[in-house]
């Protein structure tokens, strides 16, 4: 895992990208504020055979951060990064695992998911406005259920205002 550490930080010092990846426990963590930063990251991320497990989002004041953790030979890779205007470019022409994330952050969230390929909603209608969710939840939450549960009483709130 050094290894590692140490040739993501060669490629990155090499390039000028101006990120450190930091070794905590298991996983690499780099935390960012430019976005295209993050195009670039990810393209760096392909070349190593990289994959998108998941993009997490929470508020954090009036920003946002977005989680992306990728796979890399087995270890955990977190870049977080911080956004100011609900916005983020895809990754999705990169990493084809991005896709359905992507679409979740724009459906649930209202977070402007930049030139994705296909930007179609996943399953919530049409008719229901996009960031359902006034409020971001953590992988652990989600994973307990909470947002299923939160996001089914939201849509059904909104159905009913829609048919009275």
């Amino acid at each position: 895992m050094k290894s590692l550490h140490v040739k993501l930080n060669d490629a990155l010092n090499t390039l000028k990208l101006g990120c450190h990846f930091d070794l905590q426990g298991d996983s690499l963590w780099c935390e960012i504020d430019d976005k295209n930063l993050l195009l670039s990251l990810a393209e760096i991320l392909q070349t190593m055979n990289a994959r998108v497990c998941m993009i997490t989002a929470y508020q954090k004041g009036e920003a946002h951060e977005l989680v992306y953790h990728f796979d890399l030979d087995g270890m955990m890779l977190n870049v977080k990064l911080h956004i100011n205007d609900k916005s983020v470019p895809s990754i999705t022409p990169l990493f084809k695992s991005a896709d359905w994330t992507e679409r979740e952050l724009s459906e649930i969230y209202g977070i402007a998911i930049l030139n994705h390929p296909n930007p179609k909603r996943l399953f919530l209608d049409e008719a229901i406005k996009e960031a359902v969710l006034s409020e971001y939840y953590s992988l652990s939450s989600a994973m307990s259920g909470k947002v299923s549960q939160a996001l089914w009483s939201r849509v059904k709130a909104e159905e009913g205002s829609n048919r009275g």
